[in-house]
């Protein structure tokens, strides 16, 4: 008796909710033990929903990894952002939504849960940031009551990767049992392009790197004003060559971007070239140009 043939798989689709920094970003890069999405201390560093493949000899998951709710906006970019995390929740086997207990609930935590409460999807509620939920930032006790609308909950450290392995085992218990073919079918296209796993051949997810590397250096000094284009990719054989532009809404912002004497953009490249490099095991060579473009709102979130 063939064993795989009595085995069962486990197949869906898992999407990954919360308000803006709760860490689901974060938790995706540790269920799959490598990066496949940008970070940082900002609301808005997830600007679009990305999928993932997990698999594992229990079967495939498809991860949805959504933007954070943000309660109120009013730029383009920002309202585009509200509309993306909606787009996922429809088609999800398994909704998991992150709450950060080291922060006290909000507004933004209801609008989720509002999208939440339309699905008939599994529901885990994931309480994270526990390493950070201590003495006077302990609001744990503020979304006990919400344990009665899901169907597990568990506490995690997304940063610390504590409890994730815990986490998995509950969305495989909640997933239904699944035909292979069907999911090799569903998951073709993703795992044909190796999924958002780094391909140094992928521009956007190189300019996601960057914008990522802009975010951690500026930090709160910059507002939502840049958007970053990967003009030219070209293997060289010995490096990979790199040019790149961060787009900018004002001559103010693109000096803030360059620095005084060059040092922010210098850093922003010196570190996004690393990080690079170390993914794809080979040298890069980064060229990073600031460009100034009133309208790149516009022209981005026609691109939506």
């Amino acid at each position: 008796m063939n064993i795989t043939e009595n085995m069962q798989i486990k197949f869906g689709r898992v999407v990954l909710m919360g308000r803006p920094n709760t860490g689901k970003s974060t938790i995706l890069n540790a269920i799959l033990k490598q990066k496949v999405a940008i970070t940082s201390p900002l609301p808005q560093t997830t600007r679009r929903n990305m999928r993932v493949v997990y698999s594992d000899s229990r079967g495939k998951i498809v991860f949805s990894d959504t933007p954070g709710i943000i309660n109120k906006v009013d730029d383009l970019i920002g309202k585009q952002v509200n509309t993306e995390a909606p787009k996922e929740v429809g088609r999800a086997d398994v909704v998991v939504c992150l709450v950060d207990i080291s922060r006290p609930k909000s507004e933004e935590e209801n609008k989720v849960l509002g999208l939440i409460r339309k699905t008939n999807a599994k529901k885990v509620l994931v309480y994270n940031k526990m390493d950070k939920a201590r003495g006077s930032k302990d609001h744990l006790a503020e979304y006990k009551y919400l344990e009665d609308e899901f169907d597990d909950f568990i506490e995690t450290s997304a940063l610390k990767e504590k409890n994730v392995g815990g986490l998995l085992n509950i969305i495989f218990d909640l997933l239904p049992i699944g035909d292979p073919k069907e999911i090799e079918k569903d998951v073709e296209v993703l795992e044909s392009k190796g999924g958002p796993l780094i391909s140094m051949g992928s521009k956007e997810f190189v300019a996601e790197i960057i914008r990522e590397k802009t975010y951690l250096f500026l930090r709160e000094e910059l507002p939502y004003t840049i958007f970053v284009a990967v003009d030219e990719i070209k293997d060289k054989r010995k490096l990979i060559l790199i040019k790149a532009s961060i787009y900018t809404s004002g001559d103010r912002y693109k000096k803030m971007i360059i620095g005084t004497a060059g040092k922010k953009i210098k850093e922003i490249g010196y570190n996004a070239r690393k990080e690079l490099e170390l993914m794809s095991q080979r040298k890069v060579f980064l060229e990073l140009t600031v460009k100034v473009d009133k309208h790149w709102q516009e022209t981005e979130t026609l691109n939506y």
